[in-house]
């Protein structure tokens, strides 16, 4: 734990020192990418430890933004009791949906979260009065911090987002190391052996789904206070596809390569926007060599990397 702890911090602190030096436009860009991050981490803690395929990332996300703004709006000044309040109803929310889920198995597993972002969709536009519908809604008021003041602007919502990567890190090692996490482990491993060693498979799963959801409910904060302006499209199944993407080419189960995978693959990705037509090919032919490699690098395909770049290496 202390080793990839202090990975994590290396890596915040690298992040930060970057951030630190650039300039607005470029800032907001980066806080894209940590949002993507923090999703990641999210994902992490349903699909790296409890092994659940989940694709409800949107719906959770959009649920923290939504309700976010939509609290601030009547109780402008209580940040302090709004953000604890979402992040745990989109906890409770999460568990709660967890349990009849996974009674119908990996595969549908799947496919009914990924339902669950069509429903939060279309809860949303039924809803237009409340909601915005289809138009979405402006955030009209910041959140805010007793010292602070409102947290506005991208070099806020910046600190916000490494705060809750360094939050989310830890609780996440923490877990991994912890009964619970041996728990989720067993059941990844195999649920019938761990069912039958007395593991509440449903109960520990539940756990480490509702986690999941409080902190895409948290990142759904962030993104609503950074953009402005919330709508459908921006939690829609893209959202949720692309967070297991990033998860897959990192490696579930570890703590820092994937929120690594996000942020380099995503600065790469943007680097190449002025391409015209031919960008989305140049995406996905990134994307795909970053899958393989990952696939390689898991079954041992990049076995011979190490004794190739060696003897070079010593040459130099």
């Amino acid at each position: 734990m202390r080793r990839e702890v202090r990975s994590l911090a290396a890596f915040l602190a690298a992040v930060a020192l970057v951030g630190a030096f650039l300039p607005n436009v470029h800032l907001l860009a980066l806080n894209q990418h940590l949002f993507l991050a923090l999703n990641v981490l999210a994902l992490n803690f349903c699909l790296g430890l409890g092994g659940q395929a989940s694709m409800a990332s949107g719906a959770f996300c959009g649920l923290g933004a939504y309700g976010s703004v939509i609290l601030h709006s009547l109780l402008p000044q209580g940040t302090l009791v709004i953000v604890p309040a979402v992040a745990s109803c989109a906890f409770f929310a999460a568990a709660w949906i967890s349990k009849p889920l996974e009674k119908l198995g990996e595969g549908f597993l799947a496919m009914a979260t990924l339902c669950l972002c069509l429903i939060f969709v279309n809860l949303v536009l039924a809803f237009a009065p409340l909601t915005g519908g289809s138009n979405g809604m402006m955030v009209s008021v910041s959140p805010s911090l007793p010292l602070l003041g409102e947290l506005k602007g991208d070099r806020a919502n910046f600190a916000a987002l490494l705060f809750l990567l360094a939050l989310g890190g830890y609780i996440f090692a923490a877990v991994r190391d912890s009964r619970l996490g041996r728990a989720l482990l067993a059941c990844k491993d195999d649920s019938l052996a761990a069912s039958s060693c007395g593991i509440d498979r449903l109960g520990v799963r539940a756990v480490s789904f509702g986690i999941g959801g409080a902190f895409s409910a948290l990142a759904g904060m962030v993104l609503a206070n950074s953009t402005g302006f919330i709508s459908p499209g921006q939690f829609d199944l893209g959202l949720s596809l692309k967070t297991l993407l990033f998860l897959v080419i990192g490696g579930p189960g570890r703590l820092v390569r994937p929120l690594l995978a996000v942020v380099l693959l995503e600065a790469l990705i943007s680097s190449f926007h002025s391409l015209g037509e031919a960008t989305m090919l140049v995406h996905g032919l990134i994307l795909a060599t970053a899958l393989l490699a990952g696939y390689w690098r898991e079954t041992g395909g990049l076995a011979w990397l190490p004794r190739l770049v060696a003897p070079a290496a010593k040459r130099v």
